[in-house]
């Protein structure tokens, strides 16, 4: 392209920069558009924030944001994105998602305004609700599926991590498979390395405390034991469902063990590496993931790693090479931990492993440039008409009926 690429990154539904502030996660999320802005794009960032959110431009290294500033409802704001931010949008190349939840929002800005989608996100959010009978209606779970199968539809490009949610996607919407690009997830591998502190924990989980990352049976494997255990586990920095933390409820059931538990709630992530070094293994429960950034910080770290035998943990973990599987029920984890810290050697090969494997195959600075230039070239193939062109085409339809929703 003769100019810079111009993308309008959108965050997911509800979610603010500031939010990503409190919980410890700003330079974490913000990662991946900092490395486009290395590559030369110019940036623009829509937040479901407010004027607080003004209070971070200078950390934002020349990115410009655009937030609720006139402090509208929720869902007035959402609804009326594109208009309130169309100075800006009308001069982008591409709109692209932060994850699965900013689709709905992502599409109307790209449908009034008639800019290139890429529909960006790291897991298959109707299957984490699927394995949760009774936690969502049918109802609920159709509506999942639709924005998903919307998404893969309208999007003139989709980034996924693995070729298993590539399929995925496929399957619910054949016209997705010609225009899908798979690209693993990142870790920060030299934030995330080896380092010298001493072992304090036998286990470490890292993650939020949700109902598919079946804490429960991970701890009831932990009570069966003589182990010890630190939960890096906190507040979600954001509430865009009826997703609940369950962590109130985790401490009333287990309290601490007599020790055994260390809750350390949410964790700086400059901080992580230091604390996950302080445990002999890093361990995943979950009853489906996308590619799990937890198990890749770990991994990262050197650590050896058990996860769960579900997709998309079994593409990143060798069974007994760079980590060790195990299946979702109480007695499969129990026999996994008594296993692995049985085992040293295991325990030490399998860490090195997987610190390769995470070199070779999820540092940012690659993953980012391919990223970069797969924008570029949707770019290319859909270039933008002249902002009044645009404007009148506007002005003359109708919303669709997704976009009043």
């Amino acid at each position: 392209m003769a100019k810079p690429l111009r993308l309008c990154y959108v965050l997911n539904h509800g979610d603010s920069l500031m939010q990503w502030h409190k919980a410890g996660l700003f330079d974490l999320q913000l990662s991946l558009p900092r490395a486009f802005q290395g590559e030369g794009a110019e940036v623009h960032i829509v937040s479901f924030g407010g004027r607080e959110e003004l209070r971070l431009l200078p950390q934002l290294d020349g990115m410009k944001l655009h937030c609720n500033w006139m402090g509208l409802p929720a869902k007035t704001y959402a609804r009326r994105i594109h208009q309130l931010h169309a100075p800006f949008l009308l001069h982008s190349h591409l709109v692209q998602t932060c994850d699965a939840a900013a689709i709905v929002v992502a599409q109307r800005i790209a449908w009034a305004w008639r800019i290139p989608l890429v529909y960006r996100f790291g897991f298959v959010l109707s299957d984490q609700r699927r394995v949760t009978p009774g936690r969502f209606t049918p109802a609920e779970l159709a509506h999942v599926e639709g924005m998903e199968r919307m998404g893969a539809r309208r999007a003139q490009h989709i980034i996924c991590p693995t070729r298993q949610i590539a399929q995925h996607f496929a399957g619910i919407e054949p016209a997705a498979r010609a225009k899908t690009t798979v690209i693993p997830n990142y870790v920060d591998s030299e934030l995330f390395r080896p380092l010298p502190e001493p072992k304090q924990y036998d286990l470490v989980y890292h993650g939020r405390a949700l109902e598919f990352k079946n804490l429960p049976a991970l701890l009831e494997a932990v009570e069966r034991l003589d182990v010890t255990i630190a939960m890096i586990a906190g507040p979600l920095p954001r509430e865009i469902s009826t997703e609940d933390d369950q962590l109130p409820a985790l401490k009333r059931r287990f309290g601490d063990l007599d020790g055994r538990i260390d809750w350390l709630g949410r964790i700086e992530h400059g901080q992580l590496p230091a604390y996950l070094n302080r445990a002999r293994v890093s361990i995943i429960t979950s009853l489906s993931e996308g590619t799990a950034r937890s198990l890749l910080e770990a991994m990262a770290c050197g650590l050896p790693c058990i996860a769960t035998n579900v997709p998309e943990l079994k593409y990143m973990i060798e069974h007994e090479v760079n980590g060790y599987l195990c299946e979702t029920d109480t007695n499969s984890i129990e026999a996994a931990i008594r296993n692995v810290l049985a085992a040293p050697d295991l325990r030490r090969t399998m860490g090195e492993k997987a610190r390769r494997g995470a070199l070779e195959k999820y540092s940012l600075a690659p993953l980012a440039k391919r990223e970069y230039e797969v924008l570029q070239a949707v770019a290319e193939r859909h270039p933008v008409e002249s902002a009044p062109i645009r404007i009148a085409k506007y002005l003359l339809r109708r919303n669709p009926t997704w976009a009043r929703a």
